[in-house]
């Protein structure tokens, strides 16, 4: 039988059952609701993470595909402002910059920055060994600075205030064992410490970069062997005819002006320089007796030069390289309105690097000295241009070509 204190006893008991019940339950609760706040911590963190390598992949995609092929090439200024804007995304800041190595004085220059000054960016030059970004070309390896008015190997202690961290990551851009460049990136306010993970990520992508800055100067290289002897083969089909001499050059001249005029894509550009500087390469198929005729063409000699064209297309249609220009060559005698040679073509079925031949050729033929007559002068060859737009010469190239010619007048005057 249970008396009065058994009864007080066991109520005792649950109640302190309860209340340990309870704690428990709470302490359990609050172990959720952590495991919970961890849980979308380390999901917001994936999240986070899995755009970061997104926005690499993109990144490292671009830098591969123009690997794979120069159509599109950038040039090493866009590159780097590419790399720069990537590199500042990836790493959630506002400030970073891509410096190169000027080879002519063994210096770093900010080719392309983000978030800081104009005057910085123009007047920063570093030597190699000297402060951070000088030491990371120099030894080739990431440099993490967590204060740069407390670091002694920051260049620029009073400029600090100019900056709106005071901590920034320093990776070099190398191809093999050589450095060409280093990519600096300013941690934000929210980032107290750069991680391991942020350093791999600037790595690759500063590897990469420097392959493809690589790849620019390699392709650069090659365009300007190319053109030196697209140029020296132009003169030298100029020299065979002594009255044409220097035509080629004064076409590839006006040829880029047009185009640039005409707001063309960079390689479009070239590709119509070279037409100009090869439209007569057919010539060399042409006896020199016919070229240097002083009086009238027969109609059979009229009917050899006619050749001219095709004969250039057969010379360059094989190189590579030169491919594209093969058609402008091929017909820049058409006329605008289809009375032209060798297929007829009118209007937009022919290429406009043609079209664009045609207009300076016709100038140049104009105003320069023949076997049959004295060089004419501008005004008619311009006026004789216009009499022609719309029927032997695209309309719109006509127009330009005038205004550069005007533009050139009145900077002579």
């Amino acid at each position: 039988m249970f008396n009065e204190t058994s009864f007080i006893i066991f109520g005792l008991l649950f109640v302190i059952l309860l209340v340990w019940v309870d704690r428990t339950r709470r302490k359990i609760t609050k172990s959720e609701e952590k495991d919970k706040e961890r849980i979308a911590e380390l999901e917001n963190k994936l999240q986070s993470n899995s755009m970061d390598l997104d926005n690499l992949l993109v990144m490292l995609a671009g830098l591969h595909e123009f690997g794979m092929s120069a159509t599109g090439i950038m040039s090493k200024e866009e590159l780097a402002q590419s790399v720069t804007d990537v590199a500042c995304k990836l790493m959630h800041s506002d400030a970073g910059s891509l410096m190169l190595i000027d080879q002519n004085d063994n210096e770093l220059y900010i080719a392309a920055s983000r978030g800081l000054p104009a005057d910085v960016a123009a007047s920063t030059r570093i030597k190699i060994g000297e402060g951070i970004a000088g030491k990371v070309a120099q030894t080739c390896k990431p440099v993490f600075v967590e204060n740069i008015e407390n670091d002694i190997r920051f260049l620029r202690p009073n400029s600090t205030e100019r900056y709106k961290s005071k901590s920034f990551i320093s990776v070099p851009l190398r191809v093999k064992n050589r450095v060409v460049g280093v990519l600096n990136i300013n941690a934000s306010h929210e980032i107290t410490n750069f991680e391991d993970r942020d350093v791999r990520l600037l790595t690759i992508l500063a590897d990469q970069a420097a392959m493809t800055l690589e790849n620019i100067e390699l392709y650069n290289n090659l365009q300007d062997f190319y053109f030196e002897m697209v140029q020296s083969l132009a003169r030298a089909i100029d020299a065979k005819d002594s009255y044409t001499y220097d035509h080629a050059d004064r076409g590839r001249h006006y040829a880029k002006l047009i185009a640039e005029k005409m707001h063309l894509p960079q390689a479009i550009v070239r590709h119509v320089e070279y037409a100009a500087l090869m439209h007569d390469i057919g010539k060399i198929g042409i006896e020199e007796q016919i070229l240097r005729k002083p009086g009238k063409l027969t109609h059979e000699e009229q009917e050899t030069i006619k050749k001219h064209p095709t004969i250039g297309n057969k010379i360059i249609s094989p190189i590579t390289f030169l491919a594209p220009v093969a058609p402008m060559v091929l017909y820049h005698q058409e006329w605008y309105d289809g009375n032209g040679y060798p297929e007829g073509l009118a209007g937009e079925e022919i290429p406009l690097g043609s079209r664009i031949v045609a207009v300076i050729d016709a100038y140049d033929a104009m105003t320069s000295d023949r076997p049959y007559r004295k060089a004419l002068p501008r005004e008619f060859a311009v006026s004789e241009l216009q009499k022609g737009s719309g029927t032997q010469f695209d309309p719109q190239v006509v127009d330009v070509f005038v205004k550069i010619l005007n533009e050139e007048n009145t900077n002579i005057n």
